[in-house]
């Protein structure tokens, strides 16, 4: 009897919890009338800085494309490893062999669009990263024009001498057929090339009778290995400019100080200090206007950026090492996004104003970090609050909820 009474008790109570949710406040608590608010601020931005990467992430990590060409002063080489390429003995073999080829997917090209000249080499040793290359670690095997014209899906060409591939193992790496992609010597430009898989992107193919008489066949094997180097000048810190690089790799200071009495009840009080550290922080973007003339701005079409906590604010523009970055944990990833099409960047940093509001962290700025340092050629730069118009200052919103007790 007392079970009974019991489940009578706890269903009774989950009626009236169900009562007295408002079904309109999702964002608020179920046992208050409170609605989220909104609060955007004008005046939290208060300046800012661009200055150079002290720590690079790892080429492998991430990686889009395979770089080639050399731009402003960076420089990038790739390397791609065929595996699956018989010996020069079995291929002696062979009653004929012709159509051989090298294939390469352009996934991307500068923005100038002229026509760029590739060499092709033949690395002669055991080899990783195309890094302090001497002469004689590389034979030229033949120069691959891509043309102005040339778009992205494009399958780049290149016919192989079939002498050369039928000895492609003679004085090479015993892995495999190692190729260097550079750009010629003195010229600016790049190219992006698409990562090889089981069945598409870079290849090397060619046709051949395997005795007199016999029906022609086709041997395709796709690059099992590739990577690319990536070397670039020294970037000054530049006060002025608010820009992200990725090919020269720049990150930002924003010197982030919201006003939280613009944090109100539901009936217009600014909230107290006590109130304000149990405030819900629904969501809080920052939103950076982007300068659409910027002329590497189109080398990409997206940017992919993230927000890091500064543990203590510099007193003057200097690098920001990552000892000085912290994030912080949240339910979902805080990558944010933006094209080439977007006249500006929304950054989520809704944990780091609940860590403000909270009292848990003091203010001392963020860090804004593009996810593609060094894995192309694009930069994008934001309008500097000092210079900016009216209309293009950056600033945040918050949408939160007030406690309701």
């Amino acid at each position: 009897m007392k079970t009974v009474r019991y489940l009578v008790m706890l269903s009774a109570l989950l009626i009236l919890m169900s009562a007295c949710t408002k079904k309109t406040n999702l964002t608020g608590d179920n046992f208050s009338e409170i609605d989220a608010q909104l609060a955007t601020d004008y005046s939290a931005v208060w300046g800012g800085y661009s200055f150079p990467a002290d720590s690079l992430v790892s080429l492998d990590s991430g990686r889009k494309n395979l770089l080639v060409g050399s731009w402003q002063g960076s420089e990038a080489r790739s390397i791609i490893r065929f595996t699956g390429l018989p010996d020069e003995e079995s291929m002696l073999e062979y009653d004929m062999m012709f159509d051989a080829e090298l294939s390469l997917v352009l996934a991307g090209r500068d923005k100038n669009a002229n026509a760029l000249t590739l060499k092709i080499y033949k690395v002669l040793r055991s080899y990783t990263l195309p890094d302090s290359l001497a002469e004689s670690d590389c034979e030229l095997w033949s120069n691959l024009v891509i043309p102005a014209e040339a778009a992205v899906n494009d399958t780049l060409v290149l016919d192989l001498d079939t002498q050369w591939l039928k000895t492609w193992a003679s004085g090479a790496d015993s892995t495999g057929l190692n190729i260097l992609i550079a750009l010629e010597d003195g010229a600016e430009g790049f190219a992006e090339l698409k990562l090889a898989s089981a069945n598409s992107g870079s290849r090397i193919s060619y046709k051949y009778l395997p005795e007199a008489g016999a029906e022609e066949q086709e041997l395709v094997s796709y690059a099992t290995n590739q990577a690319y180097s990536f070397s670039h000048p020294e970037v000054a810190i530049d006060p002025d400019s608010w820009r992200l690089s990725n090919f020269a790799p720049q990150r930002m200071y924003i010197d982030l100080n919201p006003d939280f009495e613009l944090f109100e009840d539901q009936y217009g009080n600014v909230l107290s200090p006590e109130d304000l550290k149990r405030v819900n922080i629904n969501k809080a973007e920052l939103v950076l206007f982007t300068k659409k003339d910027l002329p590497n701005l189109q080398n990409t079409y997206s940017y992919f950026v993230s927000a890091l906590l500064v543990k203590e604010k510099p007193e003057s523009p200097i690098p920001i090492t990552v000892e000085n970055m912290e994030a912080i944990s949240f339910a979902y990833s805080l990558v944010s996004s933006t094209n080439t099409a977007s006249d500006s960047l929304v950054i989520n940093i809704t944990p780091i104003i609940q860590a403000y509001s909270s009292g848990k962290k003091e203010p001392q700025g963020i860090v804004i970090i593009s996810n593609y340092e060094r894995k192309d050629f694009g930069e994008i730069e934001f309008y500097n609050p000092n210079f900016a118009p009216a209309e293009l200052q950056p600033y945040i919103r918050v949408k939160y909820t007030p406690p309701f007790l």
